[in-house]
């Protein structure tokens, strides 16, 4: 894709065609969802949010559900408002949030905290960190600090806090009536959780639905490098009544650690006949083949936000960021400037030496492999070469190229 928008969501960005419209979008961090929307005046804004909030608590009794307990003003405009409800001579509490930044009215709702973690760790962490770090976000703007994107706002953080957080945006194309691509990030809450192959394979099929599954057309499926990550994809065909297919792709990577907003799960889907035209599912406008373009375009742009301060909004920041090892498949975006190697280079002479300097924000390329020729052909200069797609492999973070060792080791393949 080259007319494109560059998308920030939680950590990470996206580039999507230009023309696509949002159609959804959902944040929860750390204590629950937020939601955003803009106002006229954000002081008044914040009051009246705050009177509706404590009226409807007020009128509602703790043994049948939440009442109003107490009211904190963090600042002029922010306000926590605590509710308390005893169901069976138990106490439970919870919290409305309501912020206000440049005309941005931010609100969090959540239930069910127990008083001491209410006391200890709610609160306290809401008044001091979270909240005087959530400010507004101007249309398409991409923060250079680190931190959290969300709808019109950002969180400023190290994102060195283990705590849960998911991100999502659902876009629609208006020349592609029925086509929704979503992408999502997420802390892990469980190791060891069935990957996305795995979980399809043995997802039970109703016997009404069988003749269906035969009829489904696989165009890609297995393992799938982006964003510097292992992940796993397919690509389906499912057909329906009108003699046309729709698409359902899929692409995953699952993160490796509890609640590490910088190992989330990432997640890009593509689907289409999302919407129904007399009863019918929209027949797709795009081909097979143009389909899985936008897909791969996509699901290769994803990345970490650079915190650099650059304001560069093409690939992860110059300094270290990734862990050695992390693999990038040709025609991605590379995740991190440093020196790279291919399977190719391990007992194979390829153009540009065994080990590569790629800058975070170029794409990957193919690697160019020099055929075996003969002894007199190479004397006389007609040595020939071929271009593959490979997986490349980071393996040094120097600004200087690393002496080459015999046997310098490259990514196995298999």
């Amino acid at each position: 894709m080259t007319n494109v928008k560059t998308y920030c969501f939680g950590r990470y960005l996206v580039d999507i065609p230009a023309d696509a419209q949002i159609n959804g979008e959902a944040y929860q961090y750390k204590y629950g969802a937020i939601e955003a929307q803009h106002v006229a005046d954000s002081r008044v804004a914040v009051k009246d949010y705050t009177a509706r909030t404590v009226s409807s608590l007020k009128s509602t009794k703790a043994e049948s559900g939440y009442a109003y307990d107490s009211s904190v003003d963090v600042d002029p405009q922010t306000t926590i408002v605590v509710s308390i409800s005893k169901p069976y001579g138990r106490e439970n509490f919870g919290i409305d949030v309501v912020r206000a930044d440049k005309n941005v009215l931010f609100t969090m709702k959540e239930r069910s905290f127990r008083a001491t973690v209410l006391q200890d760790d709610v609160l306290p962490s809401l008044k001091a960190k979270v909240l005087p770090n959530l400010h507004a976000r101007g249309v398409g703007e991409i923060p250079s600090q680190s931190g959290f994107c969300l709808k019109d706002g950002f969180i400023a953080d190290d994102g060195k806090t283990a705590q849960y957080e998911e991100a999502g945006i659902t876009f629609k194309f208006p020349q592609w009536p029925g086509v929704l691509v979503s992408v999502n990030s997420s802390t892990v809450t469980k190791l060891g959780e069935p990957k996305l192959l795995e979980r399809m394979a043995k997802a039970p099929i109703p016997d009404a639905y069988k003749s269906l599954m035969n009829s489904i057309h696989d165009i890609r499926k297995g393992t799938r490098v982006a964003a510097g990550r292992e992940g796993e994809e397919i690509l389906s065909t499912v057909p329906t009544d009108g003699g046309y297919r729709l698409h359902q792709f899929q692409w995953e990577a699952q993160g490796s650690k509890i609640n590490d907003p910088l190992d989330p799960t990432l997640t890009v889907e593509f689907e289409s006949g999302m919407t129904r035209i007399d009863g019918q599912p929209a027949r797709p406008k795009l081909s097979d083949e143009e389909a899985v373009r936008l897909f791969d375009a996509v699901v290769n742009s994803i990345r970490l936000r650079p915190t650099d301060g650059s304001g560069k909004v093409s690939g992860i920041e110059p300094a270290p960021t990734l862990l050695l090892g992390t693999l990038a498949q040709t025609g991605s975006v590379c995740p991190q400037s440093g020196w790279w190697t291919c399977p190719e280079a391990n007992g194979q002479e390829v153009v540009g030496g065994v080990r590569q300097h790629f800058a975070a924000g170029t794409v990957m390329p193919q690697v160019r492999v020099v055929s075996r020729t003969a002894f007199l052909d190479r004397m006389l200069g007609k040595q020939q070469e071929h271009a593959v797609n490979t997986t490349w492999k980071l393996v040094s973070f120097d600004d200087e190229p690393p002496t080459e060792a015999p046997g310098d080791s490259a990514p196995n393949e298999g």
